[in-house]
């Protein structure tokens, strides 16, 4: 069903359009990026510090799992769309939701490394926020990105759940 399309060689670079809340940006990017390497480089050159977003190529997400943007089907000349979480729409809110609930769970993770463990009801807060991401106008392909998130900040969340309930408790 899809349109057949000539791969450039890793190495070469390719142009791409990436549009940002309605701002289109050109970058010159190689084949053997990853989808993180391009944000990444984004942050530095285009747009103002570090990038957290979905980037998708029409109605497809780019996986942000080392793949490059050769094996993602990305070709020169391509218009991408980087969903940020200050972009208004319905993923930009819950890429803000769950970038909320992971700073707080990093800010949860120095603390029990400093031997300060959280409240249980302040965790169980944090599993409701996670949950509560709103998911309502989201293609499924943003779905499935959302619920990947959802999925990592969980794991690190029980993780930091059973190391905090292990932790030394002093009665006063």
């Amino acid at each position: 069903p899809g349109v057949a399309r000539s791969r450039l060689p890793l190495a070469q670079s390719m142009k791409l359009l990436i549009v940002v809340d309605g701002v289109r940006h050109e970058v010159v990017a190689a084949g053997s990026y990853t989808v993180a390497e391009l944000l990444q480089r984004m942050g530095s050159t285009c747009l103002s510090g570090s990038v957290d977003g979905v980037l998708s190529l029409g109605n497809l997400i780019l996986p942000a799992d080392g793949t490059t943007l050769s094996d993602a089907n990305v070709a020169d000349r391509d218009r991408l769309i980087l969903t940020t979480i200050a972009s208004p729409t319905a993923l930009g809110k819950a890429l803000a939701a769950l970038g909320s609930a992971s700073a707080t769970l990093e800010r949860f993770e120095a603390a029990v490394a400093a031997g300060d463990a959280p409240h249980e009801e302040e965790l169980t807060r944090l599993f409701e926020l996670v949950d509560a991401a709103p998911l309502d106008g989201l293609s499924e392909a943003q779905r499935g990105e959302c619920r990947r998130r959802r999925k990592a900040i969980v794991a690190r969340l029980e993780a930091l759940s059973a190391r905090a309930a292990a932790m030394p408790t002093t009665c006063q």
